[in-house]
């Protein structure tokens, strides 16, 4: 009869643990989806929760594309993720290049000068960005966008 107790006592408390753990996941993607209703945003966000947990966010927002099968959306979203992810851990490199083109046109009479000015904005990363799980995908308030949400836990040293 003790046994059969333990066993019970056993399988409850692995049963609330694993429980526990969906809602903690369930509570981060609400809070993260609320947070992006109230202020849309890319990019990485790191968030705690009142147990102490830290939580690395990227949010990827793809426009709709019913053409899009939603296999592949969901992979070039969490290609996406891990390249914030990496941006964020491990830095990025920025290169800026302004390119300035002058144009003449020649008219009977007179001449007119045409500047033009194209600037280039070059971002390279490298790195990895492991373990990082999809948390909830869901509609942006407007119905444009699909948002994903990828995250993983912080541990700490």
């Amino acid at each position: 009869m003790k046994k059969v107790l333990i066993l019970i006592a056993l399988f409850i408390t692995i049963n609330a643990t694993a429980q526990d753990n969906g809602g903690e996941k369930i509570g981060i993607g609400n809070f993260v989806r609320r947070m992006y209703n109230a202020q849309s945003f890319d990019g990485v966000k790191v968030l705690q929760t009142q147990d102490g947990l830290d939580y690395m966010v990227s949010v990827v927002a793809l426009k709709k594309d019913p053409t899009r099968a939603a296999n592949v959306e969901s992979r070039i979203a969490s290609v996406k993720a891990k390249a914030f992810a990496s941006q964020y851990v491990n830095g990025s490199n920025v290169s800026s290049e302004v390119i300035i083109v002058t144009t003449e046109q020649k008219t009977k009479d007179s001449t007119i000068t045409k500047t033009e000015m194209k600037e280039l904005l070059k971002e390279s990363s490298m790195g990895f960005a492991e373990g990082m799980e999809l948390l909830i995908n869901f509609e942006s308030n407007d119905g444009k966008q699909v948002v994903y949400v990828y995250y993983r836990e912080i541990k700490k040293k």
